[in-house]
């Protein structure tokens, strides 16, 4: 092997896949529109969130069966 086809196989590939690479990871930043920054004016309506907008303001309560488990525990660590 000449020293152009050493070159070109263990350094001008491996740059290739890296810029490749930083170009696809890089690309939806440049795409994309400014984010907002503290301080700045908000231009935006404001927008509540709920996980079930159908369901908001209605109180769900499970109905207890028989089955229920005596089962005890979890994160408090009364078992």
């Amino acid at each position: 092997m000449s020293i152009l086809e050493t070159t070109l196989v263990f350094v001008a590939i491996p740059l290739a896949v890296y810029a490749f690479f930083a170009l696809v990871t890089l690309r939806s930043k440049f795409a994309s529109r400014p984010r907002y920054r503290p301080g700045q004016a908000w231009e935006y309506p404001p927008m509540w969130w709920t996980a079930n907008p159908e369901g908001a303001g209605e109180r769900h309560v499970e109905e207890e069966t028989e089955s229920t488990s005596k089962v005890r525990g979890g994160a408090r660590g009364s078992w």
